[in-house]
């Protein structure tokens, strides 16, 4: 379908205008664009953002993934919400390798002792429960949240231990 010289002017300002705020993946400028213009405009504005350069979604995944990791997100919640954002599998595979288990474990530990720790007793298994249930809420595994949890206590032991021989 042919668009007249001002309806496409006016779709590619808007995009621009989008883009300009923030970083946007294709779906998400699609998604408004399409709020005020036809599918096939829409599609054809975002192809030419993208060969403009005023997307690049590796760059904007990459981007992402680091702010949802120092927000305290597990892997499967920040894979959820790239996935919503319209992100390919393939960039969301290339971010998480870019973080090593040990990077993620020790993320996980200090999310803990930060926000968690004052209210854990190891001792009260419901105290242990709450805990592990609002870290599966931010996307952890409940593996990692054992282990976490088992070297955390191992530091409170051992910490006690040193203490009470002074």
């Amino acid at each position: 379908m042919s668009y007249s010289d001002d309806e496409r002017i006016r779709a590619k300002r808007r995009a621009m205008y989008i883009l300009a705020s923030r970083d946007h993946s294709k779906k998400e400028l699609y998604d408004k664009l399409i709020k005020n213009y036809p599918p096939d405009l829409c599609e054809r504005v975002v192809e030419l953002m993208c060969e403009y350069g005023y997307i690049d979604e590796e760059k904007y995944t990459e981007k992402l993934y680091r702010a949802y990791m120092k927000k305290g997100w597990g892997k499967s919640k920040i894979r959820f919400e790239l996935k919503r954002k319209g992100l390919p599998d393939g960039l969301v595979r290339v971010a998480e390798e870019g973080y090593d288990e040990e990077d993620r474990e020790e993320q996980l530990c200090s999310l803990i002792r930060k926000k968690y720790l004052s209210r854990l007793d190891f001792e009260d298994r419901k105290s242990i429960q709450r805990v592990t249930g609002s870290l599966a809420q931010r996307g952890f595994g409940y593996d990692e949240i054992k282990r976490a949890l088992k070297q955390i206590s191992e530091e409170e032991q051992s910490y006690f231990d040193e203490f009470s021989e002074e």
